[in-house]
């Protein structure tokens, strides 16, 4: 559907260009007969003669000038190949349009005296208006190719764009680590020993949250009051199996929980808090989030605190610079992100714009 539409804008396109086209020369022809008529006066019938002979003869070589343009790349050759081919180009059409059209004057005029003495003197005139004509055929001709090339870019960038938004929605499937799912149902399969109806709690959280991981909205973009929905489904499940080592605080602004903001942004932060907070740690740990409305944008913090002393392993930094990377492509600034550490908290500072670019 989406190919039969562009074939149709480009036919329409073509179709409008050569209506164009057309009325470009009879407007010229019209000009073309009222100054040799009345500028330089030249009788009605030689005039409508000349005009419609020489302009009718330069729109026919035009309309073959196109292939010739089109075959002459602009970026492959050298300019003096380019002037080259063009000088040569000029002499040729040039001489064709005067060669035919005065062969053809000369013929339906025979007997006008006058109008061959008129158009002798016309000549040199007339090789500098070829060479007008020329140029500017040449010109348009080139900004309408160059328009085309802008065009069918346009559209493999909005293709591209279309896979890229693929590939990031299935990198953020992906994100959801298959050791999270062992240890959870590692878990859940323990509680169904101890504590039955809390194992089916989780079986149920488990489910909802894997559903909405797998099924992320198309449109990339979601609200604060979803993601944190969701972000408190995931540390549910990490709580069976961390019990009071892991503490989660929210202070959420009123208000702020209908703001737009990238799907799945916060999920990769509170993750990170637990890999390299709760992980590494045998004291509590505490994860924070915090989000407010700002001068306009949404503030979020999320931090946690951390065992300095602890061994841990080090990160790659891959998950923070995907959600830099997904910020800048979302809002064309990488400086929505901002990273603090000190001696045991480590917080990640995000200020999400009212509106994507």
């Amino acid at each position: 559907m989406i190919m039969r539409t562009d074939r149709q804008i480009i036919r329409n396109l073509k179709d409008h260009l050569e209506l164009v086209y057309i009325l470009m020369w009879v407007v010229l022809g019209a000009i073309h007969f009222f100054l040799l008529f009345s500028g330089y006066g030249v009788n009605a019938r030689a005039a409508i003669a000349d005009s419609i002979v020489f302009n009718a003869l330069f729109a026919l070589i035009g309309a073959g000038l196109w292939n010739m343009v089109r075959y002459s790349d602009l970026q492959t050759r050298k300019l003096g190949e380019l002037a080259f081919y063009h000088l040569s180009g000029a002499t040729v059409t040039i001489f064709a349009w005067l060669g035919i059209g005065y062969l053809i004057l000369n013929n339906i005029l025979e007997q006008d005296f006058y109008y061959h003495v008129f158009l002798k003197d016309t000549l040199s005139f007339r090789i500098v208006t070829g060479v007008m004509f020329y140029a500017l055929l040449v010109t348009i001709y080139y900004l309408l190719i160059n328009f085309r090339e802008l065009k069918e870019k346009s559209q493999r960038e909005a293709k591209l764009t279309g896979l890229l938004k693929e590939a990031e929605l299935n990198m953020l499937r992906s994100q959801i680590r298959p050791h999270f799912l062992f240890n959870s149902l590692n878990s859940i399969s323990a509680l169904t020993m101890t504590d039955p109806a809390r194992a089916q709690e989780m079986v149920i959280k488990l489910s909802e949250f894997m559903r909405y991981t797998l099924n992320l909205p198309d449109s990339m973009m979601s609200t604060l009051e979803k993601e944190l929905h969701h972000v408190e489904l995931y540390l549910d499940i990490e709580k069976v199996r961390f019990s009071d080592r892991l503490i989660f605080e929210k202070s959420i602004e009123p208000g702020s929980e209908t703001w737009k903001l990238p799907v799945m942004i916060l999920q990769p932060l509170i993750e990170n808090s637990v890999k390299y907070g709760v992980y590494e740690s045998s004291d509590p740990t505490r994860i924070s989030l915090e989000a407010r409305v700002d001068d306009g944008v949404l503030d979020i913090r999320v931090g946690n605190t951390y065992d300095p002393e602890a061994i841990t392993k080090k990160g790659t930094g891959t998950g923070l610079k995907n959600i830099q990377g997904r910020l800048l492509n979302l809002y064309g600034t990488s400086t929505l992100m901002k990273i603090k550490s000190s001696e045991n908290y480590f917080e990640v500072h995000l200020r999400i714009p009212k509106y994507a670019r």
